[in-house]
């Protein structure tokens, strides 16, 4: 316990280290995230102190690592959906262009490119790909698989809430040179395109697979060209890879297999916890303070917990197509309502920032000082003034009040949260009726705006650009705007932002957006707060490094077990 004490204490020091500003451009990947990367290097360290007791000299071969995902994922198309259990499910089976080292988590390194150069007007990115890789059913990648499966992503009939959302405002077109050469042109030099093309979530998928089944939803769609094969889905159950003989990188993997149990809710998790049924809790959700005391109690020291930004945020999304929330007046009151405190102290256990739209942990200076955060509507404290203006806006409109029914999915603690909010609208005269959906249909309501209200639902970035967020939830044709909102000062000073490539005038134009919609409150989302929590690891589990996002350092190409 001493020094579980200590890693925490350590982890959290170099956590707070990071709250000055990034160096040189912010838009360039290896300096855009110094602040995070101080913070990963310095949990990095001291896991590494941990590991160090009876570590064999070199990794190991074989076994299992069994692992968790919160929920089922339903459909397993890489490219069209957006849950963390669908990258779960398929990340260890796929290969990017680029992918973030597993080696060093703040650097970009080459996955299927084995190299890549851009053009002195930063507009073309050559790639420059491996040669003998074979895919899962013995057939040879080429740049013909590339250029299929980004033709695919970029198409504008084709929803891609997560790469195509990030990449179809920055690229021209895609042409392969020859069978081992693509290239990306870009519609403007973009620094963080290295960075955004190693998305998990820009995965490279086999042209003969896509043209056989049309899409990527099925099991057996499943071949990719990563230290993995899929082997098994059992819905509701259980997800199994199987080690990848062929691997395009000598020696990897070390696992024979990963299985993942699909274990719903905290209460089930944490039990799997403590009995040793899982080896890892990385991802999404955090456990709270609470449940990793209870698992430091029952594994002691078996295991390694510590405390880690999760890099996504929790949002309160308003369907601005449908009544009330058609009304900014309405909006206006609900952003006034949330206690963003509150909530971050009883349903996250104070683990979380409260408001704001960019993290400074993550983003460094991009982020609108917490300070000046602290004084925008909605999260001054105390909350009478705010209270009192949401009540006389919603009377304004509905003198007796109104009725609506808040959607919400259930998993992780979502429900307990969706009843802290709804509480707080009643406050104000806004009665809710929950309405809950299990995970992936939660999303298809989601995705077809058949709702009112969501109470609650953390979005993960891909990365850690400042613009990440923007990309997400706010801008017109964001990958999650489940809110419908369309404000035209937004998108333009999004898009100045993204095409920005002076350090400082970037940086003053994230201001100036974060102000702009912090402060005119009407937004069809609510930044309620940025998600912290612990995690764990079995000692055992070698290899391991924690990554910029939910989504990374999960393909386990490097993991090994010890005895």
């Amino acid at each position: 316990m001493k020094r579980l004490a200590l890693m925490m204490t350590i982890a959290l020091t170099v956590a707070a280290t990071t709250l000055g500003g990034l160096g040189g451009h912010l838009g360039a990947p290896q300096l855009q995230h110094e602040g995070h990367a101080r913070t990963l290097r310095g949990l990095s360290a001291v896991s590494a102190i941990g590991e160090a007791h009876a570590q064999p000299d070199k990794p190991r071969y074989g076994g299992v690592l069994n692992w968790f995902d919160y929920g089922d994922p339903g459909r397993l198309d890489v490219h069209a959906e957006s849950p963390l259990v669908v990258q779960q499910a398929t990340a260890g089976v796929y290969s990017g262009l680029l992918h973030w080292d597993p080696d060093d988590p703040t650097k970009i390194a080459g996955d299927l490119a084995e190299r890549w150069t851009v053009s002195p007007d930063g507009k073309t990115y050559t790639f420059h790909l491996r040669r003998g890789v074979k895919w899962h059913d013995g057939q040879p990648f080429s740049s013909a698989d590339v250029k299929a499966s980004f033709d695919r992503i970029l198409n504008p009939d084709f929803k891609s809430p997560k790469c195509g959302a990030s990449l179809k405002p920055l690229v021209a077109s895609v042409e392969a040179a020859d069978a081992a050469t693509v290239q990306f042109t870009l519609k403007y030099p973009v620094p963080y395109f290295p960075a955004a093309i190693a998305s998990a979530w820009c995965r490279v998928a086999a042209k003969h697979v896509l043209e056989k089944y049309g899409d990527l939803n099925r099991p057996e769609a499943q071949i990719g060209t990563g230290p993995f094969r899929f082997k098994k889905y059992d819905r509701g159950s259980v997800i199994e890879w199987e080690k990848n003989k062929d691997y395009f990188v000598p020696g990897l993997p070390y696992l024979d297999g990963v299985k993942q149990f699909i274990l719903v809710g905290g209460t089930t998790q944490v039990a799997a916890a403590k009995a040793g049924r899982i080896m890892l809790w990385d991802t999404w959700p955090p456990m709270r303070k609470t449940q990793a005391d209870e698992l430091a109690a029952a594994r002691g020291n078996e295991v390694e917990i510590y405390r880690w930004p999760v890099n996504s945020i929790f949002v309160l999304f308003m369907n601005t197509k449908r009544p009330p929330f058609d009304n900014p007046d309405v909006r206006r009151a609900v952003f006034l309502a949330i206690d963003r405190q509150e909530v971050v102290a009883k349903a996250l256990e104070g683990t979380g920032v409260p408001c704001a739209m960019l993290d400074p942990k993550l983003v460094g200076d991009a982020a609108l000082p917490l300070e000046e955060v602290a004084r925008t509507p909605g999260c001054r404290q105390p909350k009478d003034a705010d209270l009192a203006e949401a009540r006389k806006l919603l009377e304004k409109h509905h003198p007796n009040g109104v009725d609506i029914e808040v959607a919400v999915r259930q998993v992780g603690n979502y429900v307990d949260r969706a009843q802290l909010v709804l509480a707080q609208l009643r406050k104000v005269g806004i009665r809710g009726t929950l309405k809950t959906y299990e995970s992936a249909a939660g999303y298809a309501v989601f995705g077809k705006g058949d709702f009112q209200m969501i109470a609650t639902q953390d979005r993960a970035m891909d990365g850690v650009d400042p613009g990440d967020i923007f990309h997400v939830v706010y801008s017109t044709h964001a990958g999650s705007n489940y809110a419908q909102w369309s404000d035209a000062r937004a998108d333009e000073l999004i898009e100045r932002a993204a095409k920005e490539t002076n350090r400082d005038k970037r940086k003053q134009l994230y201001w100036e957006l974060q102000r702009y919609i912090l402060n005119t409150a009407t937004a069809g989302a609510v930044p309620v707060a940025w998600v912290e929590g612990y995690y764990f690891r079995d000692k055992r589990l070698r290899g391991y490094k924690p990554a910029l996002t939910s989504y990374d350092g999960i393909t386990f190409m490097k993991v090994w077990l010890a005895p």
